[in-house]
């Protein structure tokens, strides 16, 4: 059992107790992956369990094709035959084999997100629905949050979703949730069929399990039923996926669900310092609903592996960042890939990026698409540049449907043969509406006067104005709404857009020229190059949002943006105790060395705000274990320069602690009303005590 070795006394309880129900709440970095994929190596070298009867559950491909090399690695070539399988993937294997028994045929065919849109799109058309009411992605989501179990439908809602289901089993088709749903409908309809997965899947293994919802749970209790050996591990506190309908209260429902079950927590974390890890103990301590645990380290670490940055103007952050992160790979041996900056919402990483792209730092955006690189971005510069140019194809055939206008390939082709002739587009659309008008003639002719109008307003205004009208006229950001979902931020993005606009209007250089030649001058100029920054280096600083950064971990942490309604988030559906599980788990990610920003006035959707500083900033600094560090120092008062970790007291504030220096500048943490000020290092009203 030479696997075993190197397991700590909980990992190893949890690889032992194979037979019954057992939960594992693992703790961020305390080396779950490493516990789950031991435990299967266990189950069939050492208590000769048939690989064919173990199922283990994960959540991504990614991490199934991990676990199963994982697994093969420790126990020989038998664990080819463990089902290692994400939930989706499982339940398509079953339907194949019983989608028959509902009136499905067993070669049905599973639709993607964007056949499901083109499915409404049509039933839309033929219930005369208006998108007004809800758009048609709008309805799919609907759709699919009542098939995992969130909420109800009726109305026209109701109408779409009895045709669409119509339309699919009509098709033979099943769309993702479906998957799942028809699973469950079987496995509780046919007892037989049930049976016969139960006793394939004598033991069961389900990862990352804070992440299940509602119907996913109910098919794995199912298949796990008579044999009652179930293994699940996951973290209440790292439950940040409800907008997908994970549902965190599945960890406290399981013991009640298995009154018999074997509950272990995991720790001890391998991952980061004490020092970064005391902070964020005491973060979620302020979330009421968790199971109560606190992970420690081997490694002490020192305050210096924690640094607060409160800038006073949204620029700063930037600057600070690019110059940390040169310090760090020029004198502390970092790489780049070594470094990753986080943030709560995407259109924080405009900022950021044209600050890494102006100091020559690589950079990759994990998870989604650089700021300029996105589909909106593109759009709205499309629009910009076709504004100023009118003949540039490239752009006109990128807008021209945006919104639709029903403009198809071959309208196009026939008004190029025009342009032919006439050389000025503008000129070959009135001649082409004039010899052959249409619909589609007309809708041209719209939009060359609303071009026309939009370059007549373009000088007068200022750019940022002019933004503002050229949106309003186009409806763009209308088509944005009937087409947004929660995670893509389209419509922030095109508000964010605006920023850059703002900076161009302030560029001393620029003063006094059009407003063609500063977009002209603007996009020729390395922050607007197209080409810069979006290189996916492989040596590339990480950017990412703190959802798509989840598992992963970084010598080096920048978690920017700390402020009151921006992280946490604080919109009306907004959930704190889950805003705060997300900062945790940005915390988390800090192997080595966490940096936490904020700035007092930020530049966001094209205006300059006032920000209050997070409360996860105050909880993070101002905890137990920071104030028991100081009481253990002497009292005396020293003549040394004052540093970082310093305990001081201040004539009119009292007590603190030094939590970052800049020059002559330190910032401190006052103990009585945990207020952050800056003061001057060698001011009077300030002293030290050791």
């Amino acid at each position: 059992m030479s696997f075993l070795e190197g397991l700590n006394k909980d990992q190893r309880a949890a690889v032992e107790k194979v037979d019954g129900p057992v939960i594992v709440f693992a703790g961020a970095g305390t080396g779950k992956t490493r516990t789950l994929t031991t435990r299967i190596a266990y189950m069939i070298t050492e208590k000769d369990i048939n690989p064919k009867n173990i199922l283990a559950i994960t959540f991504t491909k990614k991490a199934t094709n991990e676990m199963r090399e994982r697994v093969m690695k420790l126990s020989g070539i038998n664990a080819k035959y463990v089902t290692i399988s994400t939930i989706h993937a499982l339940c398509a294997r079953i339907l194949r084999q019983t989608i028959s028994k509902i009136g499905y045929g067993l070669n049905f065919e599973i639709v993607d997100e964007e056949d499901v849109n083109k499915i409404i799109v049509d039933i839309y058309k033929d219930l005369d629905i208006s998108k007004k009411y809800f758009s048609p992605r709008a309805a799919a989501n609907i759709i699919s949050s009542y098939k995992n179990g969130i909420g109800e439908i009726n109305g026209i809602i109701k109408e779409v979703y009895d045709a669409y289901q119509k339309r699919l089993k009509e098709s033979n088709q099943v769309d993702f949730d479906d998957l799942l749903v028809l699973t469950n409908e079987i496995l509780t309809d046919f007892p037989d069929v049930l049976e016969y997965f139960q006793n394939k899947y004598q033991y069961i293994l389900v990862d990352e399990f804070q992440d299940t919802n509602i119907i996913q749970y109910n098919i794995i209790k199912l298949l796990a039923a008579k044999n009652r050996n179930l293994f699940v591990v996951g973290d209440d506190d790292q439950s940040i996926y409800s907008f997908r309908g994970a549902n965190v209260l599945n960890m406290y429902q399981f013991s009640k669900d298995y009154p018999e079950r074997e509950l272990i927590k995991l720790t001890q974390n391998y991952r980061s310092s004490n020092a970064i890890l005391k902070g964020s103990n005491n973060l979620i301590k302020h979330n009421k609903h968790r199971e109560e645990k606190e992970l420690f380290s081997d490694v002490e670490g020192t305050l210096q592996d924690v640094t607060i940055h409160d800038a006073y103007y949204y620029e700063d952050e930037p600057r600070y960042i690019v110059d940390e992160i040169k310090h760090l790979v020029s004198q502390k041996n970092y790489q780049y890939k070594d470094i990753a900056i986080l943030y709560r919402t995407n259109v924080i990483s405009r900022n950021i990026e044209l600050g890494l792209i102006e100091g020559g730092i690589p950079y990759q955006v994990y998870g989604g698409f650089a700021f300029l690189k996105r589909k909106e971005i593109k759009d709205v510069l499309s629009y910009l540049k076709y504004i100023v140019d009118p003949e540039n194809m490239f752009h006109f055939r990128r807008i021209i449907n945006l919104p639709a206008r029903g403009i198809g390939d071959k309208t196009i082709e026939k008004l190029l043969l025009y342009k032919k002739e006439d050389e000025i587009l503008f000129d070959a659309i009135e001649r082409f509406h004039n010899e052959f008008p249409s619909t589609k003639s007309e809708s041209l002719l719209e939009f060359k006067n609303l071009i026309v109008k939009l370059q007549e307003l373009f000088e007068k205004l200022p750019l940022p104005e002019f933004y503002d009208e050229m949106l309003s006229l186009t409806n763009y950001k209308e088509t944005l709404r009937n087409e947004d979902d929660e995670e893509s931020n389209r419509i922030q993005n095109v508000d964010e857009f605006k920023s850059i606009l703002v900076q161009l209007e302030r560029r001393a250089d620029l003063e006094g020229m059009s407003n063609k030649d500063k977009l002209q001058i603007g996009f020729d100029d390395v922050i607007l190059d197209e080409t810069v920054g979006t290189k996916q280096d492989v040596n590339g600083v990480v950017l990412s949002t703190v959802h798509s950064i989840k598992g992963l971990e970084f010598r080096a942490v920048f978690v920017v943006a700390l402020e009151e309604g921006i992280f946490p988030s604080l919109k009306e559906d907004s959930d704190i105790e889950e805003e705060r599980r997300i900062a945790y788990v940005a915390f988390t990610r800090a192997k080595e060395k966490i940096y936490l920003t904020c700035v007092s006035r930020r530049l966001i959707y094209g205006r300059v705000v006032l920000n209050q500083k997070s409360r996860f900033i105050t909880e993070y600094v101002a905890s137990l274990d920071w104030k028991e560090h100081l009481e253990e120092q002497k009292e005396i008062e020293d003549n040394t320069p004052i540093k970082v970790g310093d305990k001081v007291t201040h004539c009119n504030f009292g007590d603190g602690l030094v939590i970052s220096e800049s020059g002559s500048i330190i910032q401190v943490l006052f103990e009585k009303d945990h207020s952050f000020r800056k003061i001057l290092r060698d001011h009077p009203s300030i002293k030290k005590r050791k």
